[in-house]
C-alpha cells in the first residue's frame, strides 16, 4: 500500500509546515513539488495516496492542475484536496465541482489537516 502524500506546493513556509505536520505520521512518506508541472510529473511517477494541492501555484490554478489530473490516466482516481489561502463556500464548491476530494483554508487548522491526512491514508 502507497503510504505517500505529493505536495504541490510554492511556498517554502506551507512546506515546512507540512513537513513538521508528517513527523507526527513517520509511516507517511511526503514528496514535494513546486509547480504545476513537476506536480502533475511527480503524481504519475510516484502514485501518491494523496495530493494536497495550492490553489495559486506560479503556472497554474488548482483547478486547472485538477483537469490535468483527471485526464490523465495514471492520476485520475488519486483523491487531490485543495489547499487555500482563499475563503468562502463558492470558492470550496467550485473546486469540489471540478473534482477536488476536499478543501481546506489557509492557514492550516493542524487538527483539520491530520484528520484529512488519516482519512485518506489510515
Amino acid at each position: 500500500m502507497n503510504r505517500s502524500v505529493l505536495y504541490i506546493e510554492d511556498d517554502p513556509d506551507n512546506i515546512r509546515l507540512v513537513e513538521r505536520v508528517l513527523t507526527r505520521r513517520p509511516h507517511i512518506g511526503l514528496h514535494v513539488a513546486s509547480n504545476a508541472r513537476d506536480g502533475v510529473s511527480a503524481a504519475i511517477s510516484e502514485q501518491p495516496a494523496l495530493i494536497l494541492l495550492d490553489n495559486h501555484l506560479p503556472d497554474a490554478t488548482g483547478a486547472e492542475v485538477l483537469r490535468q489530473l483527471a485526464s490523465t490516466e495514471a492520476t485520475t482516481a488519486i483523491p487531490v484536496v485543495i489547499v487555500s489561502g482563499d475563503s468562502g463556500q463558492a470558492i470550496a464548491t467550485e473546486l469540489l465541482a471540478t473534482g477536488a476530494s476536499g478543501f481546506l483554508e489557509k492557514p492550516y487548522d493542524i487538527h483539520h489537516l491530520m484528520a484529512i491526512i488519516d482519512r485518506y491514508l489510515p
